[in-house]
């Protein structure tokens, strides 16, 4: 019979405990040298462009790849006060400070913002005229012609896709982004000193409006980020896709800080083994999710055979190179996590569940690099993996998006310290 916990933080230490104020310098300067050292080693990158536009496309993969791990648990937070979970309490901190750090990574976007209000194209066709072209010889005709004569489609969505409402609309995500993460983070906190159950009701309240904010920002924001590259190009699915791999990407990264701070001695009672059955749960339905979008993605595109759409996956499936990335993405982010974590024993398994994590978010980064490296160089099809300029670039972003969240986290606690359902969270057993 399952024995009943008080509803007490037990753990000797439930914060970081000053050691965000030595890992901070650490993970910053690792961040500014891995980041210089991409944007120097791309100076004598053979994957066209210049040193700034090879630097610039790897720099977007890597900014997505931390953003969607924000936005996931942005909507774990959410989601978990609309369904009134009480199992996750114990985790669902971690989660809020992830999400917190939605907002500084938008000062951390002026790299890719700033060249789009000063008109450059290299990243994103749009801000130039001739990006309805399928040749590099055709977007010079269409770039010498006059407004009124440009193609309809570079009219049409030339009132969308221009370097005033896509910053606007950038800025916006961030603000709103940061303005829920704050809301969710500082009432939490507040609770912990009050304990009033009142502020709980608050955020469920409010979580149902807050979810519907949080889907449009994140639909409109996949499509200006990553979509736009493309913008011939265009998929409904694609904002459900990402989706998909950042709510996947956030539950892995709340169970591995989990572990790291259980490993260092901190929340080592309040997060057990039972949590981590959960979270792995959830992860194996979200890879499964995500491999059905993908593929529906894809067959969609597929037996409708319209060529403005099936371009797209021709640059990704025939080209030397990407199709083979893309076979690596198939097998690497769908079968072997999906028979990896499928069985309860593994998924109890801390060390395996960690390896696991790991694996899929080395994984979530290839897909990321596979949405966004294709389009640097559209026309030429070339296969562009440099590991001496992508890799720095991975490893310094990485590390500053920590230090984010050893600034946002502080001294707080790592746990809800008076939730109202904290006993049921401390008390949850897996049947």
């Amino acid at each position: 019979m399952h024995e009943t916990r008080p509803a007490k933080i037990t753990s000797d230490v439930v914060t970081l405990n000053d050691g965000h104020l030595k890992a901070m310098p650490l993970l910053l300067g690792i961040g500014v040298i891995g980041l210089l050292a991409s944007f120097i080693l791309s100076m004598f990158s053979s994957a066209g462009g210049s040193a700034f536009e090879r630097f610039s496309f790897i720099y977007l993969v890597n900014f997505c790849f931390v953003l969607s791990i924000s936005l996931g648990c942005m909507f774990f937070v959410i989601i978990s006060h609309l369904t009134r979970a009480g199992w996750n309490v114990t985790v669902r901190r971690l989660a809020e400070l992830f999400a917190m750090c939605a907002f500084p990574l938008g000062i951390l976007f002026l790299v890719i913002l700033l060249p789009v209000l000063m008109g450059y194209d290299f990243v994103y066709p749009w801000n130039q005229s001739g990006w309805s072209a399928h040749s590099i010889e055709q977007a010079e005709q269409i770039a010498a012609l006059d407004a009124a004569a440009k193609p309809p489609i570079e009219q049409l969505k030339g009132a969308y896709l221009n370097p005033m409402f896509f910053s606007i609309r950038a800025i916006a995500y961030f603000l709103i982004w940061g303005a829920m993460g704050a809301f969710f983070l500082k009432t939490s906190l507040k609770q912990d000193d009050s304990g009033d159950v009142i502020l709980t009701k608050r955020m469920q309240a409010l979580s149902a409006p807050l979810l519907i904010l949080f889907a449009v920002t994140i639909v409109f924001s996949s499509f200006d980020f990553e979509m736009s590259l493309s913008p011939l190009w265009f998929s409904t699915m694609f904002p459900v896709y990402f989706f998909a791999g950042a709510f996947m990407s956030g539950l892995i990264t709340i169970t591995l800080t989990a572990m790291w701070l259980q490993k260092n001695g901190r929340v080592t009672d309040e997060i057990t083994t039972e949590h981590y059955h959960d979270l792995g749960k959830l992860t194996f339905g979200f890879v499964v999710f995500w491999g059905y979008i993908a593929f529906s993605q894809f067959l969609l595109i597929w037996y409708a055979n319209i060529p403005e759409e099936t371009f797209w996956y021709d640059y990704r499936i025939n080209t030397t190179g990407w199709g083979i990335w893309s076979l690596i993405l198939v097998v690497g982010h769908l079968f072997i996590p999906f028979l990896a974590i499928m069985g309860r024993t593994a998924r109890r398994n801390r060390t395996f569940l960690a390896g696991a994590g790991i694996f899929l978010l080395v994984m979530h980064w290839v897909d990321h690099y596979w949405l966004i490296m294709p389009q640097m160089d559209a026309y030429g099809h070339v296969f562009t993996f440099n590991p001496l300029v992508d890799i720095p670039c991975a490893v310094g972003m990485i590390a500053i998006y920590i230090a984010i969240f050893c600034f946002v986290a502080k001294n707080r606690p790592l746990v809800p310290l008076k939730d109202p359902r904290l006993g049921e969270a401390l008390n949850h057993a897996v049947h």
